[in-house]
């Protein structure tokens, strides 16, 4: 990830688009956790 971040600032990636990236990661990434769960715990139900 660091060499990324690396990357896009050598390339003038701005600090307020990489965090605006980052929030969008955190929230997909939290939506799919909460999806697996849900899955999981239907599974459990049946």
């Amino acid at each position: 990830m660091e060499h990324y971040l690396g990357v896009a600032r050598a390339q003038g990636v701005t600090e307020e688009e990489i965090g605006a990236v980052q929030s969008v990661v955190m929230a997909v990434s939290a939506g799919k956790v909460r999806a697996q769960f849900r899955e999981v715990r239907s599974r459990n139900r049946q």
